[in-house]
């Protein structure tokens, strides 16, 4: 059993992924928009891109102030999105 649980963390280490297939390494940039009001998700944006390294960094502009959406909802805006490679992120 621990040739497998160590095999598991070295693939880990390797592809910068934890077991439940989310990136080790994130960085997540949120900027909100306060003063107009209540946040609209039509119009606001979001971009992942994984990098060299296998790290995950996130951009969200939400239009709109911050505290007018969930935790559950701005999830699931965010996984709606598909996370675009290190280079092919603006193609």
């Amino acid at each position: 059993m621990k040739a497998i649980v160590r095999r598991v963390g070295r693939l880990e280490d390797r592809y910068a992924i934890n077991s439940s297939g989310k990136p080790k390494v994130a960085l997540r940039i949120f900027v909100s928009l306060p003063w107009k009001g209540p946040a609209n998700l039509a119009t606001s944006t979001y971009t992942r891109v994984l990098n060299d390294t296998g790290g995950l960094i996130e951009t969200v502009k939400l239009d709109g102030d911050e505290d007018s959406i969930g935790e559950e909802e701005l999830e699931k805006f965010i996984a709606s999105f598909p996370i675009a490679a290190w280079g092919h992120a603006r193609s």
